[in-house]
């Protein structure tokens, strides 16, 4: 059973996976009253220093295993690889453990119905990080669906896209000197994929490659749909489609840079989304297209932990079907 807090207990927490985004949940999971980080685990021991200069008094293991064998940890922030995703979700919950999963839930469709499987039978708290659906746009766009003002959807449009100057390659980032076979438990990092030869490049920028990741779907698209299904409460799209490839970053990676995916969804809808590594114009956003208005949200930047964008989301009426109607931006915080 879980253990019910009083106004005086303090709710202890585990991270698994202490990288820039572990750390970045830690910050604001430290800024509620009566949290502690009790212990960090993470492969690599450079995170083991970079969390505990937060949070000192945390222990620190390479093996997620040990953390959640603590009788002292009531929840757990994960935010490991997407391919370490499944494990650690399922390690946690069969541990007795609340927890809060960073998306995607996991790397492949059979891992995720393990997961569901598992919460399903668990009495644990479990939470997928999709900030995006926990913002005043949502609550905003979701309400003007409900009232009837959009009308018949049938054409959802989205997108996101990025740049930096050439030579910088998009999503690469820099190998830390100390990131060697020493000081990473590579085994461990692999969790049961093909054994290789240590690769602190392969290590560090795991997004490239397909056996630990699902490139900028996985990153970043599933934000925006699952923002796009919760506003017009879509069931599972009936069939899906993608095109792209490696067109502009020419450096060894697998997952593609260039990409277009149409959905079709059962309610006589196409959502469309598209991203680009070699032009940023028009950032991040989406449009959802009906007979009596548009709602508009787009941005040029995205706050990844509370998924706030620089310029909302409004609603623009059709003049055809709304001649009456006026425009307005949402007020939600």
């Amino acid at each position: 059973m879980a253990r019910v807090l009083g106004a005086n207990d303090r709710l202890r927490l585990g991270l698994i996976g202490g990288g820039a985004r572990g750390q970045e949940l830690l910050s604001q999971a430290l800024k509620l009253p009566n949290v502690e980080l009790v212990a960090v685990a993470d492969v690599y021991t450079r995170r083991h220093d970079e969390v505990r200069r937060v949070a000192p008094a945390a222990r620190a293991f390479s093996d997620h295993r040990r953390l959640l064998d603590l009788k002292d940890v009531d929840a757990v922030l994960v935010a490991s690889p997407l391919h370490c995703h499944a494990r650690h979700f399922l390690d946690t919950i069969a541990a007795g453990k609340d927890l809060y999963a960073e998306k995607t839930m996991t790397w492949s469709i059979p891992e995720a119905e393990a997961c569901l499987a598992a919460a399903k039978r668990s009495d644990r708290v479990i939470q997928i990080g999709l900030q995006h659906v926990s913002t005043g746009a949502f609550a905003d766009a979701r309400k003007w669906v409900a009232d009837g003002v959009v009308g018949k959807v049938t054409s959802v449009q989205s997108w996101m896209s990025r740049n930096t100057p050439r030579g910088h390659g998009q999503w690469v980032r820099p190998v830390p000197s100390d990131c060697t076979a020493d000081n990473v438990q590579w085994d461990l990092f692999l969790d049961g994929r093909p054994a290789r030869p240590f690769d602190a490049f392969r290590f560090i920028n795991w997004r490239l490659f397909w056996e630990f990741s699902g490139g900028n779907i996985t990153e970043n698209m599933v934000h925006q749909l699952s923002w796009i299904m919760g506003v017009l409460d879509l069931p599972v799209p009936v069939a899906a489609y993608m095109s792209g490839g490696v067109f502009s970053e020419k450096d060894g990676r697998e997952v593609p840079d260039t990409i277009a995916v149409t959905l079709d969804f059962p309610t006589d809808l196409v959502v469309t989304w598209q991203s680009t590594f070699s032009n940023s114009r028009y950032g991040l956003g989406e449009r959802i297209l009906g007979s009596h208005g548009t709602v508009e949200r787009v941005s040029g930047s995205t706050d990844m932990v509370t998924g706030r964008l620089t310029s909302g989301v409004r609603y623009d009426p059709e003049k055809a079907n709304r001649p009456d109607g006026v425009a307005v931006l949402g007020q939600s915080p």
